[in-house]
């Protein structure tokens, strides 16, 4: 099930004290249409009723999708790579085979979209992180312009080829990247070689890990 408490917060523009639903745990298959708000952002979307300002809220919530088997921690800008929340963890300690169950966990709106994205294609996150990755650089050097993020946007076996959006020049204009599948799945075996058991904990999964995880495998190759 889902859980949510009434917060008061106040409006930045008019100073209004309003009461707002926040979400700190969403169980996307329980209550699905849970599902879109949080990918739309409206789960996160603050709209004063006073003056119509609107702004994003940033607050810590857990993402669980118990038909693919994962759950996703939202922390707004957190500065770890792993957390272990015994509360959370006993909380859920009814989820049958909790160790096989993917747990990450993310600083951003746009990563926990990524992950949703990506986890519900039944696909290894870990693996998109590294080819992203390859594919970063590839970009940076075919360009020669600042690439500041990009994000998995296309995938298929048909075409053999995944591809990821890209954000490059002071414009961020969007550039698509493709490469053969068969990259994705030499991903697959670095991350498995770099980090066997990843679900100990919610583990942050982003450009750092993987560049470690390339690192640690070009020196032991």
């Amino acid at each position: 099930m889902s859980s949510a408490e009434m917060k008061i917060i106040t409006c930045p523009k008019c100073g209004q004290d309003n009461e707002v639903k926040i979400f700190r745990t969403v169980n996307v298959t329980t209550d699905a249409q849970l599902h879109d708000k949080v990918i739309s952002g409206e789960l996160f979307r603050f709209r004063c009723p006073h003056c119509g300002h609107e702004a994003e809220l940033k607050y810590p919530m857990l993402y669980n999708d118990m038909k693919y088997r994962f759950m996703i921690y939202y922390i707004p800008e957190i500065d770890r790579s792993s957390v272990i929340d015994e509360k959370l963890e006993s909380e859920y300690a009814e989820y049958a085979e909790l160790e096989g169950v993917t747990r990450r966990l993310v600083g951003s709106f746009n990563q926990l979209k990524e992950k949703i994205h990506i986890l519900e294609s039944g696909l290894d996150d870990r693996a998109m992180e590294i080819a992203k990755v390859a594919l970063y650089d590839v970009v940076c050097k075919r360009t020669g312009e600042k690439v500041s993020g990009g994000y998995f946007s296309k995938y298929s076996e048909s075409e053999d080829l995944i591809g990821f959006t890209f954000f490059i020049g002071e414009d961020n204009e969007h550039l698509v990247q493709t490469t053969r599948l068969e990259i994705y799945k030499k991903s697959i075996e670095i991350a498995g070689d770099y980090d066997k058991d990843t679900n100990r904990n919610f583990l942050l999964v982003d450009r750092n890990w993987a560049r470690n995880a390339l690192y640690r495998y070009k020196k032991k190759n």
